[in-house]
C-alpha cells in the first residue's frame, strides 16, 4: 500500500522524467518523433500511469523501490545521450553545408506492388489453414484461445506461412507510402486492401500488440509526410486504439466476457488494460529486489544465434531459452518485465543500460536520414522501430524479435532491388 514516503519518491521520479522530457523536447527542436523526447515522453506516461492505477484500479499494487526507479530513468537517460551523441555528430558535419536540394519523389513500380499485395492476399487462405491447423492440435474449444495457446505455451507455430505475416506489414507500408506521395484512386484501393490483410493476419495471430505494429507503421510512414505535428490527432489515435484493445480483449475472453453485461465488460477489461500498461513495472521491481541471478551466457539476448546454431547442428547442449516467462502475481497477474529484464538477466544492469544507449544511437540515426532524406528505406525502418520502442515498458522486443527485423530487413532491401529493375525496364 502506498504511504505518504512513498507517494513522495513516485511524484519525484514522475519530475524527473517530466524534466528529461523538457530538456529533450527542447534540445532535439521540439520534434515529439525523435526518439530520445519519444522514448523519455514514454516512460513519464507510463510512470505516471502506474502511480495513478496504483492509486485506483490497481489500488493493492506495492509502490516501485527507489532502485527501480533509477534504472528506468537512468535508462532514459542512457537513450537520450546515445540519441545525443548522433544528433551532435550530425550537426557539427552539417553546420556549414549547403541545403539540399528537394529529394526527388521515390518511383514505386505499379506491378511490383501489385506483385506483393497479390502474394499476402493469396497467402491468406494457407495462412488460415495453417492456423486451423494449430486450432485442432490445441485440443481447446474456443478459437482464439486455442491457436494463442498451442504458439505461446505448446511451441506451435503455422509453419513457413508464418513469415506472410510480416510479409504483409511491410505490404501495408509500401502501399500507405505510395498513397502518401500520390493519393489516387488505384493508390487508395490498393492501401484498402493491404489493411485488410495486414488486419487478418493480425487477427489469426491472436495478438493484441500485432495491431499496435499496424498502427506504428501508419504513425510512423505518416509522419515524414506532414507539414505539421497535430498532437490532437494522435491522442485520438492512441485513444481509439485503446477503445479497440479493450473491445478485442472481450472478443477474445481476455479482460470480459460476451456473455456478461456492458458495466462488468467494461469494469473488466479497464483493469486488465491496466495491468498491461502497468504491471511490468512491477514485475521488474520484484526482480530487481529479489536479486535476480546473472547467468553471463547471453541466453535471451543471443537467443536467435543459439536457436540457429542449434538448428543447424552447431550446438547441442545449450538450451533456448524460452520467450515466454513465468507468471508472477503481485497480486495481479502477469509474465511481462520490461525491456531491462533480459538484459540483466544476462549481463547485469551496465549491461542493459549500454543496450539502451546503443538502441539511443540506432533510432536517432534511422530517424536523421529518414528526415533528410524521406527515403523509402529509412522512412520503413524507422516506422518498424516504433514498435519495440513503444513497447519498451513492457517487454524487449529488439533481441527477442530479431528474426522479424531480420525478416522485414530481407524484404526491404529484396524489393529495393527489384523496385529498381521494375523502374529502369519501365515495367
Amino acid at each position: 500500500m502506498y504511504e505518504p514516503s512513498n507517494i513522495l519518491i513516485s511524484i519525484t521520479f514522475i519530475l524527473l522524467h517530466f524534466f528529461l522530457f523538457l530538456f529533450n523536447f527542447h534540445v532535439f527542436g521540439k520534434k515529439y518523433f525523435q526518439p530520445a523526447v519519444l522514448f523519455s515522453l514514454l516512460w513519464l506516461v507510463i510512470v505516471s500511469i502506474h502511480f495513478a492505477c496504483s492509486l485506483t484500479i490497481l489500488d493493492k499494487l506495492d509502490p516501485l523501490s527507489v532502485s527501480t526507479y533509477l534504472l528506468f530513468f537512468i535508462g532514459a537517460v542512457c537513450f537520450s545521450l546515445g540519441s545525443f551523441l548522433v544528433h551532435a555528430s550530425w550537426q557539427k558535419r552539417n553546420m556549414a553545408a549547403i541545403v539540399p536540394p528537394p529529394v526527388a519523389e521515390y518511383q514505386i513500380s505499379l506491378l511490383l506492388r501489385l506483385t506483393v499485395l497479390a502474394i499476402a492476399l493469396l497467402g491468406l487462405p494457407f495462412y488460415i489453414r495453417a492456423t486451423y491447423q494449430v486450432f485442432i492440435a490445441s485440443q481447446i474449444e474456443n478459437f482464439f484461445e486455442g491457436v494463442r495457446t498451442a504458439i505461446t505455451y505448446y511451441d506451435e507455430d503455422v509453419g513457413p506461412t508464418k513469415y506472410l505475416s510480416s510479409f504483409s506489414y511491410l505490404v501495408f507500408a509500401i502501399m500507405l507510402y505510395a498513397f502518401l506521395q500520390k493519393r489516387n484512386w488505384t493508390n487508395r484501393i490498393m492501401l484498402i486492401l493491404s489493411l485488410l490483410a495486414s488486419l487478418t493476419y493480425a487477427v489469426l495471430s491472436t495478438g493484441r500488440t500485432f495491431f499496435l505494429i499496424i498502427l506504428v507503421l501508419y504513425v510512423g510512414v505518416s509522419y515524414f509526410f506532414s507539414n505539421r505535428f497535430v498532437i490532437k490527432k494522435y491522442i485520438w489515435l492512441a485513444a481509439a486504439f485503446l477503445a479497440f484493445f479493450m473491445l478485442i480483449g472481450v472478443f477474445w475472453g481476455k479482460g470480459g466476457d460476451k456473455e456478461s453485461s456492458a458495466k462488468d465488460n467494461l469494469r473488466a477489461s479497464t483493469e486488465v488494460t491496466a495491468t498491461y500498461l502497468v504491471l511490468s513495472l512491477n514485475a521488474m521491481d520484484y526482480e530487481n529486489t529479489h536479486f535476480m541471478k546473472i547467468n553471463y551466457r547471453g541466453d535471451n539476448t543471443l537467443r536467435f544465434f543459439i536457436k540457429t546454431g542449434k538448428q543447424l547442428n552447431l550446438i547441442s547442449e545449450k538450451k533456448v531459452a524460452r520467450l515466454v516467462k513465468e507468471f508472477l502475481f503481485l497480486p495481479y497477474g502477469t509474465n511481462v518485465y520490461t525491456v531491462y529484464s533480459d538484459y540483466i538477466h544476462d549481463f547485469g544492469k551496465l549491461f542493459a543500460w549500454c543496450m539502451i544507449f546503443l538502441f539511443g544511437i540506432l533510432h536517432t540515426w534511422i530517424h536523421n536520414q529518414a528526415a533528410r532524406t524521406k527515403s523509402f528505406r529509412y522512412v520503413l525502418y524507422f516506422s518498424f522501430l516504433l514498435f519495440p520502442l513503444l513497447m519498451s515498458f513492457f517487454q524487449d522486443q529488439y533481441m527477442s524479435l530479431f528474426s522479424t527485423w531480420l525478416q522485414i530487413v530481407f524484404y526491404v532491401e529484396v524489393f529495393l532491388v527489384v523496385n529498381k529493375i521494375f523502374i529502369d525496364r519501365k515495367w
